[in-house]
């Protein structure tokens, strides 16, 4: 009997190690598997999956067996070699816009207000700073820049900076201080816009954060 149980001992921790941990600690999940540039369009040898404990699994990832989703997608920025990818990391898509949409920039000399929380695919109301009550619409964010065009992401406290978007209260670090966005809109709102702002003759917008 001692015997038996010291072979059955032994037999559970060699299943542990080799199978049960992964089974139920970790999940597969899909990674870059060599450096990606910004910009680039994604191929599947482009990908590797690896285990990664289950509380490291970020948010809008992808498991093992959804490469075809990202197989094809344009990257928003560079990421990393094992680095997980999420939906955040791909750029917007024409799709997002409607017929005579496009992407308009909102200048830093525009905006007398706006949260540091904003990242891109936000929902933002476009306001009058100078208390005659104008509205200007609601609009998506496309993009959210610093001042050398760089996009602004958020950053673990660690100082990793991460591909996925947090929640808004999660959102208390950054790579960069926010300078400009860039908002959805047609020509003529953007022109109604920039009329406002321009005859102000100083920073006349409150950029406020909304639900989509």
């Amino acid at each position: 009997m001692g015997v038996l149980l010291a072979i059955l001992s032994v037999a559970g921790l060699v299943f542990w190690e080799t199978t049960g941990r992964s089974k139920l600690l970790m999940d597969r999940v899909v990674v870059a598997g060599a450096d990606i540039r910004a910009g680039a369009v994604v191929r599947a040898d482009m990908l590797a999956t690896v285990l990664v404990p289950k509380d490291g699994v970020i948010e809008n990832g992808f498991s093992a067996g959804r490469e075809k989703e990202i197989v094809g997608k344009r990257t928003a920025w560079p990421v990393s070699a094992r680095q997980q990818l999420s939906s955040d990391v791909f750029a917007l898509e024409e799709s997002y816009l409607k017929e005579g949409e496009s992407f308009f920039v909102i200048p830093a000399a525009w905006i007398a207000m706006r949260s540091s929380a904003l990242r891109r695919g936000d929902t933002v109301e476009i306001a009058s700073a100078l208390g005659d009550g104008t509205g200007l619409g609601r609009y998506r964010l496309a993009f959210v820049k610093d001042a050398g065009e760089l996009e602004v992401r958020d950053m673990l406290p660690s100082g990793e900076t991460l591909s996925e978007t947090l929640d808004r209260k999660s959102r208390t670090d950054a790579n960069a201080m926010i300078d400009h966005v860039e908002i959805i809109a047609t020509k003529a709102a953007y022109e109604t816009i920039r009329a406002f702002a321009e005859s102000a003759g100083a920073p006349s917008l409150l950029l406020i954060q909304r639900e989509g």
